[in-house]
């Protein structure tokens, strides 16, 4: 029984370490393709964050806010088609599913330190842009 539970233990660090990698990913891979230069990643005590500069871009922020929720969903899909193989992996892969699901919807919740914050903020920006330049 100890062995399994090791096996659980390290499965989940590396599930939170892999998943906040990935996320922060998303955000940079976005970010890139909108034209920011990524600069980095900050850590701190409650997590990753991407550091950019948005080049006189900020329009775009709710994209690169986007690319990280986006990011999850993705591989919390990964991990619920990992389900589907014979236990005790498919338990595993729930463990990841379940984890990354709750990371999702968290991270959507619209206060200004989550990704929802930032992309309801970014929607605004890109709408005030859009009405001061005179684009539809």
């Amino acid at each position: 029984m100890p062995g399994i539970l090791i096996v659980v233990v390290v499965w989940a660090i590396c599930v939170v370490v892999a998943s906040a990698l990935l996320h922060e990913a998303g955000h940079a891979w976005t970010a890139r393709n909108v034209g920011w230069t990524v600069v980095g990643l900050r850590c701190s005590w409650y997590g990753v964050a991407l550091v950019a500069d948005t080049r006189g871009k900020p329009d775009q922020m709710w994209k690169v806010a986007a690319g990280g929720p986006a990011a999850t969903g993705a591989l919390a899909l990964c991990f619920l088609a990992g389900t589907a193989l014979p236990q005790p992996v498919s338990a595993l892969f729930l463990l990841g599913f379940a984890f990354n699901a709750a990371v999702l919807v968290i991270n959507l919740v619209p206060v200004r330190s989550l990704d929802g914050g930032q992309i309801l903020a970014g929607l605004r920006t890109s709408r005030a842009c859009d009405a001061g330049s005179g684009r539809p």
